[in-house]
């Protein structure tokens, strides 16, 4: 007889879930359209959004159980990804960190690879994704509505409780610093690039971590308290993109993982097994020349 391992949080789940069948009360939440689990910003354009003037990034994660998949399976997704578009430097220091990127050229054959790796695969996971409990890396997509030079964060994984320490190799040194409550995300900046028709994408991991710290902010309108926690932005790490409508780009961790980017983008599910999450960013829509001024 094959025996199928059980988690405790997926042991509680399963009773929940078979309880509120019974009783006929199951409620099924869409958490895709709640943005404040996906999506941290702060521009004053509600997230979900969408103008004529917004540049709309849609972005997806998805997460692979590296136990459950094999590793050459894993491998042939980079088959169909340019890696050659970030310069050559970049690149490696990138490798050095556990973190690979590329722009993905076949989009409908990754795709269909990658939704045989990836995503819930019973009713009890999707249950558990729908519940933010079936795992510590970021899961599912979003619509991202945009304007040129501001900021957006990306969580990339939960917040991981007390203190760790957290390694970077910077300049061919490794840094290390011990970090209280770290969570790891991808700050997004959109400029305009000096092709017509295209964008450039910068993409910066950083790590926040601390309490939340109460700070004035001055505007031309307004002065505000802004509360934020501490931020190590890794300036030297910026991945930057540039492209066009409908182009795929595509952010994850070296295999085996290791380095930084084990940290900022491996957790494990509800079932204790490691997931690495891979991140999609397209670019759904630009505005015209005329509605970007």
């Amino acid at each position: 007889m094959n025996c199928y391992r059980i988690g405790p949080i997926r042991l509680l789940v399963v009773v929940t879930f078979l309880a509120s069948i019974i009783g006929g009360c199951a409620n099924w939440v869409d958490r895709s359209t709640d943005s404040s689990k996906l999506i941290q910003t702060n521009n004053p354009l509600m997230v979900g959004s969408e103008s004529s003037r917004s540049i709309v990034l849609s972005v997806g994660f998805h997460p692979i159980e590296s136990e459950q998949v094999d590793a050459d399976r894993i491998a042939s997704l980079w088959q169909w990804v340019d890696e050659m578009v970030i310069e050559p430097g970049q690149r490696n220091r990138l490798a050095d960190n556990g973190i690979r990127i590329g722009k993905v050229i076949r989009e409908d054959t990754f795709r269909a690879r990658l939704s045989e790796m990836s995503g819930p695969h019973d009713v009890i996971d999707m249950f558990l994704s729908e519940a933010d409990v079936g795992s510590e890396v970021s899961q599912g997509s979003k619509r991202i509505p945009m304007r040129f030079g501001k900021r957006y964060e990306l969580p990339l994984r939960q917040p991981r409780s007390g203190e760790h320490v957290t390694l970077v190799r910077l300049n061919d040194s490794l840094v290390g610093k011990t970090l209280l409550d770290p969570q790891y995300l991808l700050a997004i900046t959109p400029t305009k690039a000096s092709t017509a028709g295209q964008i450039r994408l910068q993409c910066r991991p950083e790590i926040q971590h601390g309490s939340m710290r109460q700070k004035w902010v001055s505007s031309d309108s307004a002065l505000r308290i802004d509360s934020r926690r501490d931020t190590w932005s890794l300036e030297s790490l910026d991945i930057e993109f540039q492209g066009s409508e409908g182009d795929l780009f595509l952010i994850a961790g070296s295999l085996p993982t290791r380095g930084f980017g084990k940290e900022m983008m491996t957790g494990n599910s509800a079932d204790n097994i490691e997931q690495q999450v891979v991140v999609l960013l397209k670019i759904e829509k630009l505005p015209t020349m005329s509605e970007s001024f």
